[in-house]
């Protein structure tokens, strides 16, 4: 290598010349930009080269020394793409229905859509009643595919229908559980453009979900609500969605320590939310993702993400209804 070679070098020549060449070195001027010949410098001796090849050999020989060996190809390990980034790992959760597990009634709450309620208004300034209404109705078609569960849905494309009356249809149909679908908006936002003439909100730095319940209900209920959510957050981070670190819910929601993604509906500024505290069966919000992120906005118009989602919530909710037993102890000494 040529930076070895020249330090060698200079190794020979020093031991050759002794006093003589730090004599030398002091006389030459210190102006940096002056390059003097050998020849040129004061008190330069001659130099033999082969005494100084020797010189070099003989201090390569004391060195130690590695075969050299051919050159190895250096495989850089794959960069995964992580949510909600394109290309980012999905993975379908298997179906685990236990034997006998009865049918049970879904009623799917399309959030929103009540009269001069429309939700947020998303990175391409989709209204979040639009959004909300389309993803129950995939995921209902799905959820009923499955043999396991009947679904009703809160409203129909056109309707305004008030919350008091989704919740009275949902008792009258005898629904098992009541699950409200959303799309959340978070921290501080910037006004942009997404196509010419539209102008909404985007802000890219809080992806994920998040699963919201209610403390304010009589034990048995709470802890069936309580089950539900994390369930639910449980089999959306195993199908590869991220869950909401809750940053902007400090003071309005408390974390659920039991399980990332879940937030408990406990502050006084949102203890009132309807279809957390009124119904009588299990109930939650699904905030399915950060609507003004736009990466994750445009991950929520594939195919696959409604794919995964069906099969984590199908999973979520079996294990709600029939919660997997805790795994055994063993009693055998080691």
């Amino acid at each position: 290598m040529p930076t070895s070679a020249a330090g060698v070098w200079g190794l020979g020549v020093l031991l050759l010349t002794g006093t003589a060449c730090v004599r030398a070195s002091s006389e030459v001027s210190p102006d940096a930009s002056t390059h003097l010949s050998q020849a040129a410098r004061p008190g330069s001796l001659p130099v033999d080269p082969s005494a100084v090849r020797g010189s070099v050999e003989g201090t390569r020989g004391s060195l130690p020394h590695r075969p050299m060996r051919a050159a190895e190809t250096v495989v850089e390990p794959p960069v995964v793409a992580r949510w909600p980034a394109p290309g980012a790992t999905l993975t379908h959760v298997p179906a685990n229905v236990p034997e006998g597990f009865a049918r049970r009634r879904v009623y799917l709450d399309a959030g929103h859509g009540a009269e001069g309620n429309t939700g947020n208004r998303s990175v391409t300034c989709e209204d979040e009643e639009v959004f909300t209404l389309r993803v129950a109705q995939d995921l209902a078609r799905r959820l009923v595919a499955t043999g396991h569960f009947e679904v009703r849905i809160s409203r129909e494309p056109g309707q305004r229908v008030p919350y008091t009356s989704r919740l009275a249809d949902a008792e009258r149909w005898g629904a098992h559980v009541f699950v409200s679908l959303h799309s959340d908006s978070r921290g501080t936002s910037q006004p942009w453009a997404p196509a010419e003439g539209l102008s909404c909100n985007r802000q890219d730095t809080t992806p994920g979900f998040s699963v919201l319940w209610s403390e304010d209900a009589p034990a048995p209920l709470q802890g069936r609500r309580a089950e539900l959510a994390r369930a639910l957050a449980r089999n959306l981070s195993r199908g590869g969605f991220l869950h909401y670190d809750g940053v902007d819910y400090v003071g309005l929601y408390a974390t659920d320590t039991a399980q990332p993604g879940v937030f408990v509906s406990r502050e006084p500024s949102h203890r009132q939310i309807f279809v957390l505290r009124k119904p009588t069966m299990p109930s939650v919000i699904v905030e399915t993702h950060h609507a003004l992120d736009f990466e994750e906005a445009a991950r929520w118009r594939e195919e696959r993400t409604l794919e995964v989602f069906a099969t984590a919530m199908t999973q979520g909710l079996v294990e709600a209804f029939a919660p997997p037993p805790p795994p055994r102890v063993s009693t055998q000494q080691p």
